[in-house]
């Protein structure tokens, strides 16, 4: 299994000048720095709670439907990663000699209101098999919370703000801050 990005947000959580604000900063001249610190938090927190914080598009490829506990309802479901999901843009199967077969999503019930997002199946579907044993299935979706700083909740635009300041101060290395933490509680990806 892979996990690739397509198209990265087309914007931040939070604005550059929202961060010079925060700084202190009155002039422009670590503007660069200040645009890489925001990105990296932001990565930092989507990384930590698998999640995705404005509007993206992740391709991912897959062996099979089964193998790592995302098929799930007896095998009539299936969840995708980071939460929370907008829409399933394509699903694809390749045969054996490569050829690919493209399935319509609307053939399936998407479930962009549960956390993961879940592709499930009609009644009487079935999820198509690959015949290439190998990145046999590629799932093509839009996740994060919406298209603008506006729609991403405030804890979380207040977590990447709060690392912004602590790696300015500290370096990209820093650890991440107790107040940070406290933020992303509620979001943290847990594992089992």
């Amino acid at each position: 299994m892979s996990l690739s990005l397509v198209t990265p947000p087309a914007a931040e959580p939070i604005a550059l000048d929202q961060v010079r604000a925060r700084l202190r900063i009155s002039d422009t001249s670590q503007d660069a720095r200040l645009t890489h610190l925001i990105r990296s938090a932001r990565q930092r927190v989507e990384g930590d709670t698998g999640r995705a914080c404005l509007s993206q598009t992740w391709l991912e490829r897959r062996d099979a439907w089964d193998g790592d506990g995302r098929l799930c309802a007896f095998g009539t479901q299936f969840k995708l990663p980071k939460p929370p999901l907008i829409s399933i843009d394509a699903i694809t199967t390749y045969a054996a000699d490569d050829t690919a077969t493209n399935h319509d999503p609307a053939d399936f019930f998407i479930d962009t209101a549960s956390e993961p997002g879940r592709l499930a199946l009609r009644p009487n579907g079935h999820f198509p098999q690959p015949a290439r044993n190998i990145d046999g299935i590629e799932i093509r979706f839009t996740c994060g919370y919406g298209e603008t700083a506006e729609d991403v909740p405030g804890p979380l635009v207040e977590a990447i703000g709060q690392l912004v300041e602590a790696m300015f101060d500290g370096g990209l290395e820093v650890g991440m801050p107790a107040s940070v933490k406290a933020l992303l509680s509620p979001w943290w990806r847990i594992s089992l």
